[in-house]
């Protein structure tokens, strides 16, 4: 009997609700789900895993485990997950259950160190890390918000330039002394 052996046996002796411990935590982190079967998703279309980790961190990692990371952002993880089989395009499984990345971060370079960071703020201070957080979400909002009208804009734009102008000329300015003068 090896050394690792007798103290996880001595310690189930001792403490047999740390191995029910050990048994919670490990079932709490899923491990990966199996590929689909060949008849529903090919084996040639690369399938990307996306989920949450313990944290509330995106994980997306490619199922042969050849790449992947960790993002703040859901929207980030998926963005990812096109870029890395930008030519052939991608299957995307997301995923309930917590996961946790097992291969190098090929992500967002500030995942890891915001998280550390968000982490030791709310251990210190979780009035002062509520606030942020609220603050950051306030502003993503925001931005969100910007960005819809911003869309709203230019399709109104286009919509008016197909009616009036049949697809032939494109406003370049605001000014109404520039519209083409139609005889």
């Amino acid at each position: 009997m090896n050394l690792a052996v007798a103290r996880h046996a001595q310690m189930e002796k001792w403490e047999p609700e740390a191995r029910n411990r050990s048994k919670k935590e490990s079932s709490s982190v899923l491990d990966f789900p199996k590929r689909p079967d060949p008849a529903v998703l090919n084996e040639t279309i690369p399938l990307f895993y996306i989920g949450q980790n313990r944290k509330g961190r995106w994980v997306v990692r490619e199922a042969g485990g050849r790449s992947g990371g960790l993002f703040l952002f859901r929207r980030s993880a998926v963005r990812f997950a096109r870029d890395e089989s930008e030519t052939s395009g991608c299957a995307l499984m997301f995923v309930n259950k917590p996961l946790e990345l097992d291969i190098e971060n090929r992500g967002s370079d500030f995942a890891e160190p915001l998280t550390e960071a968000i982490d030791a703020a709310k251990r210190r201070a979780p009035r002062f890390a509520a606030f942020i957080g609220m603050a950051i979400t306030q502003w993503w909002k925001l931005l969100a918000r910007i960005s819809r009208a911003a869309a709203a804009e230019r399709r109104n734009r286009a919509a008016i330039e197909r009616e009036l102008f049949h697809d032939q000329y494109r406003l370049v300015s605001k000014n109404d002394d520039d519209l083409p003068i139609v005889d």
